[in-house]
């Protein structure tokens, strides 16, 4: 088994929860109509939830393993998807994922960076 560096699991771990955040700041205030008819917070959204999709899969195997309440290859196909669908972006599904998945990822994040700062602050050199 490899050694796990927890200070890079933990750094990649507060950038996803960074964008989870901006996320939250472009939507203040914005319910599902308005959401519909802003452009630019739209694609600035769709650029957030891009780049969760593009780290999310860089967290190590064995947390991902470790931490399966979260499903790390969904946030990556959905990367994938955002990254081709041109025309074909689902808003409404949009909206959906930032009213009801980010918040449980945001939940999901925290206690996973607190557990592993825990274990990490427990070490010995």
């Amino acid at each position: 088994m490899h050694d796990l560096n927890l200070n890079r699991e933990i750094d990649i771990l507060g950038y996803l929860l960074e964008q989870v955040e901006v996320v939250e700041e472009y939507i203040s205030g914005q319910d599902e109509d308005l959401f519909l008819r802003d452009k630019k917070t739209k694609d600035a959204v769709l650029l957030r939830l891009m780049m969760i999709g593009e780290y999310g899969p860089k967290i190590d195997i064995t947390i991902q393993q470790r931490f399966s309440e979260i499903d790390w290859s969904a946030i990556k196909k959905a990367r994938n998807f955002y990254a081709h669908a041109y025309r074909g972006v689902d808003w409404v599904l949009v909206w959906n994922v930032v009213e009801t998945e980010l918040p449980k990822l945001k939940k999901q994040i925290e206690h996973i960076i607190a557990i592993l700062e825990k274990e990490n602050n427990g070490k010995t050199n």
